[in-house]
Formats: C-alpha cells, structure tokens, sequence
C-alpha cells in the first residue's frame, strides 16, 4: 500500500474539527479564551501557517537537534570550559539563565492555551508543537545550568530566580504574566509570537549566540542556538492570526502591538542592551546593541510589520532615540544596584571602553561618562561602599524599571496619572499612554518600591529589601573584575593616547 505524500493529507489533518451539539460554541471557546472578538467564524479559512509540521517530521527533527545539543554538552563538560571564560561573558550567561528559563515555562501554558481555546483547528494544531518546543527550552536551560552549579551557585536561580522577589525578575515576571497567562489567544499571538518572538528574540538569542561564540563559550552558543532554531518556527503564529485580526479590527490589533512592543523593548533593552555594549569583552564585540537594534528590528522587522498591514507604533522616533539611552542608565542603575543581582555585573567602562561607547554613542560621556567618573574617584580612593545606591530608585508602574532610565539626563521629566484616587508614576509617556488606556488592567499591581514604603519589607533599607529578595551572600552581585578597572584611572592619559 502506497503512503500518501504529506501534502496530499496534511490540509485534511490540521483542518480536523466538528460541531458541538451537547454545548454551546461560545462556551466552549469563551471569547475571554480565545479573543476572536468582532471576527466571523469563517474568517478563520484563512488561517494559514508558513511552516507545516507532521508529528513524525517534528520529532525526527527535534531528536537530531536535540542530540546534537547535549553531545556538545557532555565534550565541554569534560573540557571544563567555564574556568576559562571572561568574568564579565559568565554575568551574562547567568542573566540570561535567570530571567528567560522560567519565562519559557511560562509559555508551555500559552502554547497549551492555544491548543484548547484558539479560534481554528489549524491554529489549534500548531500550538501541539509549540507547547513541544517550550519545554524542550526549558528542560534545556536547567540542564545546562545544572552542570554549572558546582562552579558557581549564581546557576541555580536558573530555575530560583522566578519564586524570588528580585527587582528585575518582578519585571519581567509583571510582562510575561500579563501577555502570555492573562491574554486571550488573539493578544498573546500578537504580543508573544509576533512582537517578542519574531521582533526581539533575535537580539536575545542569535547576538548573545554570536557573542558566546567569540567568547569562548561554545556551550552556551549551542544552547542558544539550537534554542532559537525552533522560536523561528513557532514565532510564526502572529502573522496568520494578526492578518485576520488587521482585516476584521484594524484598531484592535495595532494598539495590542503598540502596547507589546514598548513593553517588550525595555526590557530586553535592559537585559540585552547591557549585555552587548558593557558585558561581552571590547575584541569580542562585533556590533553595538543600536546597530543591531536598527538592523533586526528597525529595519527588518518594521518591514514585516507593514507586510501585515500595522503601522509603526506612533511613539517610533521615541522609540528611536531612546536606543542611544535606555540601557546605559539601565547599565548604571544595576550596577550601582549590584547588591540586588543574581550576578556580578561588569562596570565596562575602561578607557578603552568608554573609547568604543562614544563611538557607538557620541553623547554618551556627555550624559553618563561624568557619572562614571564620580563612581571611578570613589573606587580609587578605597570607597567603593560610596558606590552603592542607599535608597531605592523611584519605579514606573507599567514597565516596573526605574524611572528617568529610559533618557539621558537632561530630559527626565515627571509623567503620572491619579485613579480611583492613587497616583501612579512612569518612566515615560509611552507607559502613561499604557496604562491610561486601560487603567484596571494595570491598577492592581504594587511595585517594589511601594511595598518598601508600605512597610512589607523589613527592615526599611538596601539590606532589608536584598533579604526580601531571597538574595544570600553567595550569589549576591559585585563587580565583575572586582574593581580592578578603576586602577588605570589613577594616572593621567598621556597626550598622544588622547
């Protein structure tokens, strides 16, 4: 008996589906679940998916990928690279294992969401492999980290940092919750798949790949790598799901995408940004966090965008220049904040450093190399305690990162809004947009800060809140380099080195 080729079955297998007769259609896919909204039923024929899956095909594929992950795993275990890789790329492998690990669990649910409560069985389907993918990332992730935990127990928040308090993590946490457990599928396709996925997990993934690879750190690119590999594949949910949204409720779906692409780029501006221009050693850099801002996504993924028929955000040229700011003070503020790290972060600010960052940045000694060199005098004169912020910072209410840490510092400006007779304050104008176009949705959450001044965190000071963190003595953040960079600041630069 001949086997059918794919092609002749798979439109009749991921079309699969039937009428319900014991329950109405309404409740067994809740608009609140599925986000159809305004859109007919027979709008979702079009649905169509750029990659096409068989169960068979998805798991010889996935075998081999995966048995290629772990026997690079396994030979660089025995090679015990990790005592050779720069202390600064090692924060960044730990960052990265902290803030993104739990988030891909997070996803297995989403995914799971789709499978259940997505509008057409073809969306249904897809969502199978990637709940698949999601764990898959997530086992990936504490393996590799567990491997590392005899070398340093800063792996362990791998897994640890998400059951935390821990600043960033709440951040993070506070946006992944929202557009992944708490969006209906329409929302959390075009938030997650197309804006997160397609727009910044690149940055995430293939730069800091690249980066790891340069580095040194071959385990930690191959985990990234074979990691991104399927993100490619899944991410493409947004674009069938936000074509018939863009036909149907044009307004619907261009404010979901300007909402979750400002809320995605801080953060990864945070996380990335710092992590590409500060972390990875000056010869390893190949490009600056803004040049490959402005070819993945300002070009690229604009494009893609418009193909879809949405708009650039109307904050773009915002947007746009707080690529020259948002994550130097982002660079600033937790380093001076290292107590309150998982890591140790890297201060990246040698003279040769700050060199490449004017180049890349030409205001910024301008707007951070003053600051910098005020922390450099403290270091050198045996004061580094002076360093350390000794209140905490003001926090936005959307975005949950400091507030004046998307600008330089000339132009931090007060942005707030009252409801039900509470203040609420922003790190921009674009969070105030955010929030003011939905204020119940983001009413009811209480930032940091605001359970420090409320009195839930004892006692009321660095010490107390790096204790409600669940940050202990053995992972707790200093520098990278342990100071050492401050000493050539001690003699002056010589006049043909200027």
């Amino acid at each position: 008996m001949r086997l059918l080729n794919r092609d002749d079955w798979y439109d009749i297998g991921r079309d699969l589906d039937w009428t319900l007769t014991y329950v109405d259609h309404a409740e067994a896919f809740p608009d609140s679940w599925s986000g159809n909204g305004v859109v007919p039923a027979a709008a979702w024929d079009a649905w169509d998916e750029p990659y096409r899956v068989t169960y068979h095909d998805y798991v010889s594929v996935q075998r081999e990928k995966e048995g290629g992950a772990h026997a690079v795993r396994e030979a660089l275990k025995r090679a015990n690279i990790f005592h050779k890789l720069d202390p600064a790329h090692t924060a960044s492998s730990q960052m990265h294992m902290g803030t993104t690990c739990m988030v891909e669990q997070m996803a297995i649910t989403m995914q799971s969401r789709f499978c259940r409560f997505a509008p057409t069985p073809r969306w249904r389907n897809l969502g199978v492999y990637g709940m698949l993918d999601e764990i898959r990332h997530t086992q990936l992730d504490m393996a590799f980290s567990h491997d590392l935990l005899k070398d340093d127990q800063s792996f362990d928040w791998c897994q640890k940092a998400f059951h935390s308090n821990e600043w960033a993590v709440i951040a993070i946490r506070n946006f992944f919750d929202d557009v992944m457990l708490n969006a209906d599928c329409m929302e959390a396709a075009i938030a997650t798949s197309l804006t997160v996925e397609h727009g910044f997990t690149n940055i995430q993934f293939v730069a800091l790949a690249a980066d790891a690879m340069e580095a040194g750190d071959i385990d930690f690119s191959n985990l990234l790598s074979s990691i991104q590999t399927d993100e490619s594949r899944h991410a493409q949910c947004g674009f069938p799901a936000v074509e018939i949204l863009m036909k149907h409720d044009p307004k619907r779906a261009q404010h979901i995408f300007d909402v979750s692409f400002w809320r995605s780029f801080r953060l990864f501006q945070t996380l990335t940004g710092i992590s590409m221009d500060y972390y990875t050693p000056l010869h390893q850099r190949k490009m600056s966090f803004k040049e490959f801002m402005m070819e993945w996504v300002v070009t690229q993924h604009e494009r893609t965008i418009r193909d879809v028929g949405l708009q650039k955000p109307w904050y773009w040229d915002e947007f746009l220049a707080c690529l020259d700011h948002g994550h130097h003070a982002m660079q600033l503020g937790t380093w001076m904040y290292r107590p309150t790290l998982f890591w140790n972060p890297n201060a990246g600010v040698s003279r040769a450093e700050r060199k490449w960052l004017n180049s890349k940045y030409p205001g910024w000694e301008d707007s951070w190399g003053v600051i910098w060199d005020e922390i450099i005098r403290n270091v050198n004169d045996g004061a580094a305690e002076k360093t350390v912020g000794a209140t905490l910072p003001a926090l936005c209410n959307v975005t949950h990162l400091p507030i004046g840490a998307h600008w330089d510092r000339h132009h931090v400006s007060k942005q707030m809004s009252v409801y039900k007779g509470r203040t609420y304050y922003f790190d921009s104008n674009v969070s105030k947009w955010i929030f003011d176009s939905n204020p119940e949705r983001y009413a009811g959450s209480t930032n940091v800060v605001e359970r420090f001044l409320a009195g839930q965190i004892q006692p009321m000071d660095l010490g107390g809140a790096v204790q409600w963190m669940g940050l202990t003595p053995d992972v707790m953040g200093d520098d990278a380099y342990k100071y050492r960079w401050a000493a050539e600041y001690k003699s002056p630069v010589p006049m043909a080195a200027e």
